[in-house]
Parts: structure tokens; C-alpha cells; sequence
């Protein structure tokens, strides 16, 4: 048998609990064969101190007592990896942009037109607030969040950049550690595609109070790409962000993702 991920002949091999795949020893945790299902290895239950009653937690703050027996390390918002990451990974999703309107040696050839370049620049930008949404609300519940690039993704996304048929933009994630609960992760898992559904609508009532013309266009065609990217992650399935927030809260994700996918058509429409 072969390891999944780096096609090594193995005699015993390691079955990953999360994803079911087989892995030899090197590559065996999940965190060294990038398993698609690492979120779940990364939720437990809260400690016994997070589950204290209201009325010990207000005696305890009136006795002075902190509410944890520790001092937490205060970690810095980024890092310079998760900026080198971000950089390539936003260059990479540009790139694809272009690649939509022809070959992008044919482009660098003739000269790129402004709507084109205005285009990619918003597509590569909705596309990073989209992640930077899930970092910054893993943030918000104290958690460790940064963006990481990925092999099979980057890939893809390079594939992407010459081929005219394959159009995959997945060139990373945020990833994110710590203790945390079903309801976090749901949240966590809903700020992309509400991003992306606030973006969209802010660009649809933009565009419409311009005059026709280039920037209108340009908007028009960031709102289409915008609600099509949170319908798309709401997809209650497999990694998508709609099967966390579907685990989550499933009234919650019906009225997210049928919100995107009205949002959708009718911007495809325009």
C-alpha cells in the first residue's frame, strides 16, 4: 500500500481517524498530511473552569479571584510567515483574475486593459476578506488564527492561472488552534461567506449609484463574484465553511445560504 499523501510503499500503514485515508509514519498525524478534516482534531470541550455556574463566576469576581489560574500570553495579530503567505497567496488569486479574461502571456503582450487589472485587483481582495474574516473573528474568541498557504491548493490555484477550462482559487486557509465549542466553530465558519454577502450587497448599491461606465462595470462584476464565493462556501459538505456552520446551527445556515444564493441570481441576472 501506498502512503496518501507522498506515495510511499508502506507495509503498515496508519489510518488517519479524521479523514480515513492511509498514511505512512512520517506522514501519520494529521497535521503532517494537511487532513481536510483537521478541525475536528482541534475541538474539545472547555475545561471545568469555563463551565462554572454565573453565581460562582460574580462571587469569585467579587472575592478578586481571576476567573483562570494563569496568565494568558498575548500573541501578536500576525506574524511575518502568515505575511509572506498572505502576500503569495494574494499575487496567486491575482493571477487567476487575470487568467479569466485570456491567456495571461497574451495579456502581459498587449497590454493589460484598467477594467481587466481593476477586476483582478477586487477579485484577489474579496477573496482575502473572505480568510482574513474567519481570522479575525478566531481573534475575537482568543484563538490562534493564521493564514497558511497548502500544497494541493496551491497547485490547483497555479493550474488555474494557464488553464482555460480549470478555475480553481483555493491557494490556502486560516488555519486555527485552541479550545473551542460547536459554537465557535460555527461562527468562525460564517464570517467568510458574511463577508462576502455584506461585500457583495455594498457593491451592488455602489455600482448602481455611479454613472454607466468602467468603475460600474468593475464593481457589478465583484458583487456577482463576491455572493457567488459565499453560496459556493455554503455548500454543507466537506470543507466548505456551510458544513461547519450547518453542524453548527442549521436554521442559522438555511437563512445564509439561501440569502446568498437569491443574492446570486439576481446580481447574475444584472
Amino acid at each position: 500500500m501506498k502512503c496518501h499523501y507522498c506515495g510511499k510503499e508502506i507495509i503498515l500503514p496508519f489510518k488517519c481517524p479524521f479523514c480515513g485515508e492511509y498514511f505512512c509514519e512520517d506522514h501519520r498525524l494529521p497535521e503532517n498530511h494537511e487532513c481536510p478534516e483537521l478541525w475536528k482534531a482541534r475541538i474539545r470541550p472547555p475545561p471545568s473552569i469555563e463551565r462554572r455556574s454565573k453565581e460562582e463566576l460574580e462571587e469569585a469576581e467579587f472575592r478578586g479571584i481571576p476567573e483562570y489560574p494563569f496568565q494568558p500570553v498575548k500573541e501578536r495579530w500576525t506574524s511575518r510567515t502568515e505575511i509572506i503567505h498572505l502576500t503569495v497567496g494574494s499575487f496567486t488569486v491575482m493571477a487567476v483574475g487575470l487568467s479569466m479574461f485570456g491567456p495571461i502571456w497574451s495579456l502581459g503582450m498587449i497590454g493589460i486593459p484598467a477594467s481587466i487589472i481593476g477586476s483582478s485587483v477586487l477579485f484577489m481582495l474579496i477573496f482575502m476578506a473572505h480568510e482574513l474574516a474567519h481570522k479575525m473573528t478566531a481573534k475575537h474568541f482568543g484563538l490562534w488564527a493564521e493564514f497558511r498557504l497548502n500544497t494541493i491548493g496551491m497547485a490547483l490555484t497555479l493550474i488555474s492561472v494557464f488553464s482555460p477550462l480549470i478555475k480553481i482559487v483555493s491557494p490556502g486557509a486560516v488555519m486555527i488552534s485552541g479550545i473551542a465549542d460547536k459554537r465557535m466553530v460555527g461562527k468562525i465558519s460564517l464570517s467568510g461567506p458574511l463577508t462576502n454577502i455584506i461585500i457583495s450587497s455594498l457593491l451592488f448599491i455602489i455600482a448602481y449609484l455611479l454613472p454607466t461606465g468602467l468603475s460600474r462595470i468593475i464593481l457589478l462584476r465583484g458583487a456577482v463574484l463576491s455572493a457567488w464565493i459565499s453560496a459556493f462556501n455554503l455548500i454543507p459538505i466537506g470543507i466548505f465553511d456551510g458544513s461547519k456552520v450547518f453542524w453548527w446551527n442549521k436554521p442559522v445556515w438555511a437563512a445564509a445560504f439561501v440569502i446568498s444564493v437569491i443574492l446570486s441570481s439576481v446580481l447574475f441576472m444584472h
